[in-house]
C-alpha cells in the first residue's frame, strides 16, 4: 500500500510538456535535452496531433516548430490560444528559418512567450523549460489552494466574510443567506456592525485577532442569536485584510442552558434569581421553596420583603441581599435568615451581579449549614469536656506530690519542730501554687489589651534577661531581627510567649549552644522564630507537644506551651514547630492582614431561559 501510494505521488508531481515538430530527428535531439524523472514527455508529428493532445490533457509548456506541412507553427498556437482550458499555456517557438523580425513578431502576436532559433543551446533550452515549469507549479499550487478555499466558503456553516481596514465587507460566503437571510450582494460594502453589532467601529482591531469573541449578531429581521466570532489577519503589501468567521452557537447556547436549568433545580443549595432594580424575584429553585416554607408562587414577582435575614456580626434584620455597593459580590458570608415558620436558620450566602438583556439580577446562593453548626458546636462542646477531663487528672496528680511533702513535714513537725522544714513546706505550697497560676493562664480567657506594637522593641527588651539565663546555662543568645509592620498585640502575654519558647531552648540545648532569635516580614506574615541547637524532639512526640501536663523535661509541667499556644490563638497566629537532630525552631506566624480576591463570571446566556 505504501508503495502504491509513492508511485502515485511520484507521478502526480510529474508535468506534461509537449514537443511538436514534423521530423522526428528533431523530436528526439529535444526529448534527449529535456529527459528527466519530473517531465512527462509528449510528441507530435504535426499541427493537428498537437491539438488532440491539448484537448486531453494538460500541459506545463509547448515546444512548437513553426514550420510544419498542413498547420504551421503560427496557426497552431492560434487555435491553442483561442480554447478556453488551453489559452494559458505557455508557448516557446523552435525554429531554423524565418528568422527575420516580421516573422518573429507575427510568433508572438500568436501567443507565444519566446521565439529560440535552431541550433540552440541544450543548456540554455534546459534552463529555459525549468523556469517555465517552476511557475507552472506555483500557479497550480495557487489554483488548487483557490479552490479549495472555494469548496471550504461554499461547504462551511459558518458565515465567513472578507473585511478592509474600516471593517467593511469585501467578501461573503454562501452560509450568510440561510444565517442572516441576507444575499451576498446586500452585505458586500457595508459595515461588519450590520450583521455583528460593535464589531470592528472602536479602530482597535489588533485585540481581536486570534481571540473567539462571544456576543450576539442581529438577522435581517432583526432576530438576535449568540454567535462566536473569530479574526484573522492577512497582510498583501500596505493593505490588510481581515477575515472574519461566524458561528451560531445557538444550539450550544441551548444545551448550556439545559444543564444550567437542571443543575439550578437538582442543587441542595438555595438558589434565587432577583431584579436589582425593583428587588422582585423572578425565579427561586425547589430547596429555596423547601428550605424556606413558602410555595413558589408567594415568591415570584413579590418584593424583597419575602425573606428577611441577617448578614455576619450586623445586628439589624434586612430584606435585601444585594451587598451595600452593587459592584461588589459577597463570597461565603455567613448569615441567618428566618424561614416563614419563625424558625431561624444559619446559611453561606454568595451572589452573583449578572446583565440579561441590558438589565441587571443578582444571583443568590443560600448553602444551609444550620445542621453543620449544630455539630460543630457539639463537638466542640465535647473536646472541651475531654480536654477539662485531662487537665483535671493532671493537676489533681501535680498538686497531690507537693501536698503529700506538706503532709509529711506537718505529721514530723508535731515531735520536733525545725526551721528547715517550714521552708520545705512552703517551696512545695509555692510550687502548688505556680501550678495552679498556669493552669488558669491555659484555660481562663483573657481580656483583650491589644495595641500596635512592634515585635523587634519587646524582644528588645526582653533580650538582656533571656541572655543572662543562657550565660548560666554556657549557652549564648543571637539577635537577627529585620524590619517589620507593626501588629495589634498584648505585650504582656506576647512577653510570656517569647521568654517560655526561650527559656525552653536554653534548656534543651548542651553548653556552648546558640539560641538564635528572628523575626521577618513575608507575605502577608510576621514570623517570629526561635531556634536552638538542642537534640531535637522525637517524631512520636510531635503532636503532643502544647498538650497541657506534657512535657519532655524531667520537672516540667508541660503548661508553659500550652500557654504559649493558648497565647498565640488570641492573637489569631499560628506555632510551627521543625525539629532534627541539629535542633528545634518554633515559628510563630502573625498575620498582617489578607484580601480575599473576588471572581466574576459570565452567564448571561445560561440564565436567559430562567426568566
Amino acid at each position: 500500500m505504501k508503495n502504491y501510494t509513492a508511485k502515485l505521488s511520484s507521478e502526480t508531481r510529474k508535468v506534461n510538456i509537449l514537443l511538436v515538430d514534423d521530423r522526428p530527428e528533431n523530436l528526439l535531439a529535444l526529448e534527449g535535452v529535456l529527459d528527466s524523472p519530473e517531465y512527462h514527455l509528449v510528441s507530435a508529428y504535426s499541427g493537428e496531433e498537437a491539438l488532440k493532445q491539448v484537448l486531453t490533457k494538460n500541459f506545463a509548456v509547448i515546444l512548437l516548430d513553426v514550420q510544419m506541412p498542413g498547420l504551421d507553427g503560427f496557426e497552431t498556437a492560434r487555435l491553442i490560444k483561442s480554447r478556453e482550458k488551453s489559452k494559458h499555456i505557455p508557448i516557446v517557438f523552435i525554429t531554423a528559418i524565418s528568422q527575420a523580425m516580421e516573422h518573429v513578431k507575427q510568433g508572438y502576436s500568436a501567443g507565444a512567450i519566446d521565439y529560440i532559433f535552431k541550433p540552440f543551446h541544450p543548456e540554455t533550452l534546459k534552463m529555459k523549460v525549468e523556469a517555465i515549469v517552476t511557475m507552472h507549479r506555483y500557479q497550480e499550487q495557487i489554483k488548487l489552494q483557490n479552490e479549495l478555499l472555494k469548496v471550504i466558503g461554499e461547504t462551511s456553516i459558518d458565515t465567513i466574510t472578507t473585511l478592509d481596514e474600516e471593517g467593511y465587507v469585501l467578501t461573503v460566503n454562501p452560509a450568510a443567506a440561510s444565517m442572516f437571510s441576507y444575499t451576498p450582494e446586500e452585505l458586500i460594502g457595508n459595515h461588519i456592525s450590520i450583521i455583528v453589532p460593535g464589531l470592528m467601529v472602536e479602530g482597535d482591531h489588533e485585540s481581536c485577532l486570534g481571540k473567539t469573541i462571544e456576543t450576539f449578531a442581529l438577522r435581517k429581521d432583526a432576530f438576535r442569536l449568540p454567535v462566536d466570532v473569530q479574526i484573522g489577519e492577512a497582510r498583501m503589501e500596505h493593505q490588510r485584510i481581515y477575515v472574519c468567521s461566524i458561528r451560531d452557537v445557538t444550539g450550544r447556547k441551548q444545551t448550556e442552558e439545559e444543564r444550567f436549568r437542571k443543575i439550578f433545580d437538582a442543587t441542595p443549595c438555595m438558589v434565587s434569581l432577583r431584579s436589582l432594580t425593583d428587588k422582585r424575584y423572578i425565579n427561586v429553585n425547589e430547596s429555596w421553596v423547601n428550605n424556606t416554607g413558602y410555595d413558589y408562587d408567594e415568591v415570584i414577582g413579590r418584593q424583597s420583603d419575602v425573606l428577611q435575614y441577617i448578614i455576619d456580626t450586623d445586628d439589624s434584620w434586612g430584606t435585601d441581599f444585594a451587598p451595600r455597593n452593587a459592584e461588589k459580590q459577597v463570597r461565603n458570608a455567613e448569615m441567618s435568615f428566618l424561614t416563614k415558620f419563625g424558625d431561624l436558620r444559619e446559611g453561606l450566602l454568595s451572589t452573583e451581579i449578572v446583565k440579561i438583556h441590558g438589565e441587571e439580577f443578582l444571583l443568590s446562593v443560600i448553602t444551609d449549614i444550620t445542621e453543620r453548626v449544630f455539630l460543630e458546636k457539639e463537638m466542640v462542646r465535647f473536646d472541651r469536656l475531654n480536654i477539662m477531663g485531662e487537665m483535671a487528672a493532671g493537676i489533681v496528680h501535680e498538686i497531690r506530690n507537693p501536698m503529700t511533702t506538706v503532709r509529711g513535714f506537718l505529721q514530723m513537725s508535731r515531735d520536733s519542730s525545725s526551721p528547715e522544714y517550714f521552708d520545705i513546706m512552703i517551696e512545695e505550697l509555692d510550687r502548688a501554687h505556680n501550678i495552679i497560676t498556669e493552669f488558669l493562664s491555659v484555660s481562663k480567657p483573657n481580656p483583650e489589651k491589644r495595641k500596635l506594637k512592634e515585635l523587634n522593641s519587646i524582644i528588645q527588651v526582653l533580650f538582656p534577661l533571656i541572655q543572662a539565663k543562657a550565660m548560666c546555662t554556657g549557652n549564648h543568645v543571637s539577635l537577627e531581627l529585620s524590619e517589620c509592620p507593626p501588629l495589634k498585640l498584648d505585650e504582656k502575654e506576647i512577653r510570656q510567649l517569647i521568654l517560655n519558647l526561650s527559656l525552653n531552648g536554653i534548656e534543651a540545648m548542651p553548653d556552648g549552644g546558640t539560641l538564635t532569635i528572628k523575626t521577618f516580614h513575608e507575605a502577608d506574615e510576621v514570623v517570629l522564630q526561635i531556634q536552638d541547637q538542642g537534640c531535637g524532639i522525637k517524631e512520636e512526640l510531635l503532636e503532643k507537644i502544647g498538650t497541657p501536663f506534657f512535657s519532655t523535661k524531667v520537672h516540667g509541667t508541660g503548661l508553659g506551651l500550652s500557654v504559649c499556644h493558648s497565647v498565640a490563638a488570641r492573637h489569631n497566629s499560628k506555632i510551627k514547630v521543625e525539629t532534627s537532630g541539629q535542633g528545634t525552631t518554633f515559628s510563630v506566624c502573625f498575620k498582617v492582614g489578607s484580601i480575599e480576591g473576588l471572581s466574576e463570571s459570565n452567564i448571561e446566556q445560561a440564565l436567559t431561559d430562567i426568566l
